[in-house]
């Protein structure tokens, strides 16, 4: 009964020897069958690991593993080991591997726009007055004409009343924290 388990492991094994060597000397055939033996099998477990990912992405990062196989097959089966698994787990391990690159590469292209759109907002002086007006907007009509009046000097809302000084303090005091909280919450 043991033989019996253990046939199969090396009919496998011993055919992924065969394919393996007819893709390395370039033979279609081989190629086709290690293709359609695999690539359905490839594109579940990519569609499994990539957490929440499309069929169509787990379909671009197979394709990235075949192009790879297919471009540098001979650097790419030289590293294959058989004894420490079957040609199945070593394409998955190319589609980690993939993964992981697509993932970093991501990253990395967020970390670059945003790092860009913050440069681009200090610079900015449209943007400056919007978030201005939208700060403003945040305020009780009190603190906006204090705010308009006495910070920015702006004479559009006409004169304005006498404010005691305790009480110029206080409107201040209230402005600068509810500004403080809106640029962190927007930052």
């Amino acid at each position: 009964m043991r033989e019996a388990s253990v046939g199969p492991v090396s009919d496998s094994r011993a055919e992924e020897a065969r394919l393996l060597e007819g893709c390395l000397r370039g033979e279609n055939d081989a190629w086709k069958a290690v293709f359609k033996n695999y690539h359905p099998k490839l594109v579940a477990y990519i569609e499994v690991i990539s957490q929440g990912g499309s069929g169509e992405q787990a379909e671009e990062v197979a394709a990235a593993v075949w192009c790879a196989l297919w471009c540098g097959a001979s650097t790419h089966f030289d590293r294959y080991d058989p004894q420490a698994g079957g040609l199945l787990n070593y394409f998955k391990s190319l589609a980690r591997g993939e993964i992981w690159r697509r993932r970093r590469s991501e990253r990395s292209r967020r970390f670059r726009e945003c790092k860009a759109a913050r440069n681009e907002s200090t610079r900015d002086e449209v943007g400056r007055g919007l978030v201005l007006q939208e700060f403003l907007a945040t305020l009780t009509p009190r603190e906006r004409e204090f705010c308009m009046s006495i910070l920015t000097s702006v004479s559009e809302f006409g004169g304005r009343e006498e404010v005691s000084t305790c009480n110029e303090w206080k409107i201040r005091s209230r402005v600068m924290k509810k500004f403080r909280t809106y640029m962190l919450q927007n930052n």
